[in-house]
């Protein structure tokens, strides 16, 4: 700016200096992208505790059949994507999850089921590596970590025999187990640009927790697969 203009004209000057920010972040604010998405998680755990593997191998001698199975729950949440290169955004978020796993057992006296169902609140910061979103189309990778705290936790425990019948019981895991578990995650998504101000977005992801469930150093680890589908719209647009 002219000295002269800037001596007679202050108040510019100052309006100027502070709009300066603002014009330089405006086209990264242009690119900024929010998510909304929901979907299907298939959750289970690692593996089972040496104890429970033990009287597994005891119920299979004696003629009984085990099988493990996963858990189909919900995956709900927002994100915010910001671009830090032409082909990288940090995608950060929170979404609801629903996690656990279920174990059948048969033998000749009847049938038992025991399931675990864990709700977690979970945060993450996914880098994502991808196309332009200056077509219609736009494939990425996702990578990074995420954090969930405990929402709710029980055991569901049902057992069917000849005898007396079914019985169905749920017991809640109280103060056991961490309140908190922790992870990788490791996917990828397509969005389609529907006008310019609004994509519809596809993902598929994988989360490997690193933290067992409980204290118990045999204890389980999370593993969840949740596809969602959503809308994704620019934040300046």
């Amino acid at each position: 700016m002219p000295e002269p203009l800037r001596r007679e004209h202050p108040m510019m000057h100052r309006i100027l200096a502070s709009l300066l920010p603002l014009l330089v972040a405006a086209p990264l604010m242009a690119q900024t992208m929010v998510g909304v998405r929901a979907g299907l998680s298939r959750s289970t755990l690692s593996t089972l505790s040496a104890l429970v593997d033990e009287e597994l191998s005891e119920l299979e001698a004696l003629g009984g059949t085990v099988s493990e199975d996963h858990r189909m729950g919900v995956a709900a949440g927002i994100d915010v994507a910001l671009p830090l290169a032409s082909a990288i955004e940090l995608r950060v978020g929170g979404a609801y999850v629903q996690k656990g796993y279920s174990l059948d057992l048969s033998g000749p006296g009847g049938r038992a089921s025991s399931r675990l169902e864990i709700d977690y609140l979970q945060f993450s910061a996914l880098g994502r590596l991808g196309s332009s979103r200056d077509g219609p189309l736009s494939v990425g990778v996702l990578l990074g970590p995420w954090v969930g705290a405990r929402l709710s936790c029980q055991g569901i425990f049902d057992i069917d025999l000849p005898e007396i019948g079914s019985i169905s019981e749920s017991e809640s895991c109280g103060g056991d187990g961490r309140k908190l578990d922790f992870g990788v995650a490791v996917g990828g998504g397509v969005e389609l640009a529907i006008s310019q101000s609004l994509s519809l977005g596809l993902d598929l992801v994988y989360s490997i927790g690193l933290s067992r469930i409980d204290s118990d150093p045999d204890a389980p680890k999370n593993r969840s697969l949740a596809l969602q589908a959503g809308v994704v719209i620019p934040l300046g647009g």
